[in-house]
C-alpha cells in the first residue's frame, strides 16, 4: 500500500537557512556506510550472516534513498531490538503515517534509553519529512559508538564503522 504524503510548507527566512544549512551537511558516502552498518554489522557475526534485520536492501546513500529506507522506522527499531532484546516491544506495520511516526519515536526513545544523548537524537518528523537527514545521521553514528563500546567490553574486536570490514573468524570484526 503506497502512502501518501502530506505538504508541509518550506520554512522562510531563518528558519529556511538553518534548513538549507542542515541540508548541506549530509553526506551520500556516511549515509551508505551507515546503511550498511544497518543491514550487516558487528551483532551479524554473533546470530547470523543473513544481517542484523534479516533482510537485503538498497544501502545507496543518497538522500532519497536513505530516506526511503529508514521513513517508516521499521528497520530502525529492528536494529535497536538486535542491539538489546525487546527494548521496543511492538514494531508498528507502515499502513499509516501515524504508525511510521510512532516507530521513529519508539526508535529515539530506545536510543535514549541505550545511552544516546538527547542532543544527538533527531525528531521524527525529521526523517520522516526528509528535512533534517544529517541529525539522522549523527544519532545512528552515537548509537554506533555505543554499540561499539558494549561490544569491546564483551570482548569482541571493533574499530570503528565507517570503512568496509572483513570478517577474520565466527566472533571478530575489524572495520578499516
Amino acid at each position: 500500500m503506497e502512502q501518501q504524503h502530506y505538504h508541509r510548507p518550506r520554512p522562510g527566512g531563518m528558519a529556511g537557512t538553518v534548513l538549507d544549512k542542515q541540508a548541506s551537511k549530509f553526506n551520500n558516502e556516511e549515509a551508505e556506510y551507515l546503511l550498511q552498518w544497518i543491514q550487516i554489522n558487528e551483532w551479524t557475526v554473533v546470530y547470523s550472516f543473513q544481517g542484523i534485520i534479516g533482510e537485503q536492501f538498497d544501502t545507496t546513500g543518497s538522500r532519497e534513498n536513505f530516506r526511503d529506507q529508514l521513513k517508516d522506522g521499521q528497520k530502525l527499531c529492528k536494529l535497536v531490538n538486535a542491539i538489546q532484546t525487546g527494548i521496543i516491544k511492538r514494531v508498528m506495520k507502515p499502513i499509516s503515517n501515524f504508525n511510521c511516526l510512532e516507530n521513529l519515536n519508539q526508535f529515539t526513545t530506545a536510543c535514549r534509553t541505550l545511552g544516546v544523548k538527547d542532543e544527538e537524537t533527531f525528531q521524527s518528523v525529521d526523517l520522516f519529512d526528509g528535512r533534517d537527514l544529517f541529525s539522522v545521521c549523527v544519532t545512528l553514528q552515537s548509537l554506533a559508538r555505543k554499540v561499539e563500546h558494549f561490544i569491546s567490553n564483551q570482548h569482541l574486536v571493533c574499530c570503528t564503522f565507517y570503512r568496509h570490514y572483513h570478517i577474520t573468524d565466527s566472533f571478530t570484526r575489524y572495520w578499516y
